[in-house]
């Protein structure tokens, strides 16, 4: 590649994309459909200060919560309203960075049950047998505030071991949509262990553990089959995504492995590009001759390969060259072209290169509606992020689906090609 002309005076910075308005702090989010759903909402704008959000079922909080740029400062929820959608509703509230404050309204041993498995979670929450005892939901609210915030958890190898065979280790999905016409169209597999002392634990706080202690491939055919399951309910039911997750490099170097998966969709009446293999820039680049030949393995049964965590300067490693089907640009990257039009040029150039090669690119970091028209501008196939879903239990992805559909951002009119 030819340098820049150092005679050559600098073009005048460019000016960066005028910015978005920042989201509001969402409000409190009041769960209530009966003859007391009015004196709830009333309540929670009291004892939030103004605006309140109601919804009348557990799904209706999914549709919500799954898109939230940030938690609700506290969650009032009529028990009789959460209904079949609990476990689901209950599942995304205790996301890592998405947990609130629940108190649970209603018949005493109910409520109690309610509260119970939402602790279990890690949320903070505690049940009361009516309206009238929410006389000051600030008093209320300010007993939960100073439960004391759980320590980050010692956690050893003995006890992940028996999660992963217990099924503790469970499968979040996050959502991508077709940028083109906001389409569903992929979810990407996320571990969490549902701890039953320290409530949901994000996978960065295990997954080194599971590396060090030589328990990743265990974890990673856990995920695997769990996802394969999900899949194919998820397919039976109509929602036909493709699904992405990500392998250890030991369990992607197994020759084996490929055989493994094959195995496992065909179990599960799933055709094999229904689900991608995810590989990080770092895992390529510790063995590029091996990683091929595993990449080659997965192609081989019309697996998809993505490289995963794509940044800038991988484009100048060949990397690309490696037979991936599908690229995901580092959010880090997606921030970056919001901001600097250089950056997005850059950006659009790698897309094009991509998409020479037969590459799906994928946009991670799609928070704000700046970031979708970004990625649109630089002709990334598939959006990722929490404006477009957090990650969900399995049992919450038709209702985002739903939700998803129903307010989704306008498309400007273009054909999907």
């Amino acid at each position: 590649m030819a340098g820049r002309d150092p005679t050559e005076r600098p073009a005048a910075a460019p000016a960066p994309l005028a910015p978005w308005p920042a989201p509001s702090a969402p409000p409190p989010l009041v769960v209530a459909r009966g003859p007391d759903a009015g004196r709830l909402a009333g309540l929670a704008a009291e004892a939030g200060g103004g605006e309140v959000l109601v919804v009348p079922s557990a799904d209706a909080a999914v549709v919500r919560l799954a898109r939230a740029a940030a938690p609700p400062p506290f969650v009032l929820a009529e028990a009789a309203a959460l209904g079949h959608g609990l476990g689901r509703c209950l599942r995304l509230l205790a996301e890592p960075g998405l947990a609130a404050p629940t108190v649970v309204v209603g018949e005493p041993r109910r409520a109690e049950r309610i509260a119970a498995a939402a602790r279990r979670l890690g949320l903070p929450a505690c049940p009361l047998d009516s309206v009238d005892a929410l006389r000051d939901l600030r008093v209320t609210l300010a007993g939960l505030a100073a439960i004391p915030r759980a320590e980050e958890p010692a956690l050893t190898p003995a006890e992940l071991a028996c999660a992963i065979a217990g099924g503790a280790i469970v499968n979040r999905y996050q959502p991508q949509v077709r940028l083109c016409d906001g389409a569903p169209i992929a979810l990407e597999t996320l571990a969490r262990w549902e701890h039953a002392r320290h409530g949901t634990l994000g996978a960065g706080q295990f997954i080194p553990l599971a590396e060090a202690s030589g328990l990743a491939a265990d974890l990673a055919r856990r995920m695997v089959r769990r996802a394969v399951a999900d899949m194919a309910a998820l397919h039976r039911a109509g929602h036909r995504y493709t699904m992405a997750l990500n392998l250890p490099l030991d369990v992607l170097l197994d020759p084996a492995i490929a055989d493994e998966l094959a195995e496992a969709v065909a179990a599960g009446g799933l055709p094999p590009e229904a689900l991608t293999i995810e590989l990080t820039e770092s895992q390529i680049a510790h063995d590029l001759v091996a990683v091929r030949d595993a990449a080659l393995r997965l192609r081989g049964h019309r697996f998809g390969v993505s490289i995963d965590d794509f940044t800038l300067s991988a484009a100048q490693t060949g990397l690309v060259s490696l037979p991936f089907s599908e690229m995901k640009l580092d959010r880090s990257l997606v921030v970056a072209a919001a901001l600097d039009r250089t950056v997005r040029g850059a950006l659009a150039s790698v897309v094009r290169m991509a998409h020479g090669l037969g590459l799906v690119v994928v946009a991670e970091g799609i928070e704000t509606p700046q970031a979708w028209v970004v990625a649109r501008e630089i002709g990334a196939d598939l959006a990722q992020g929490w404006m477009v879903g957090r990650p969900l239990p399995v049992g919450a992805v038709p209702a985002w689906a739903a939700g998803w559909r129903a307010g989704r951002p306008p498309q400007p009119a273009q054909t999907c090609s």
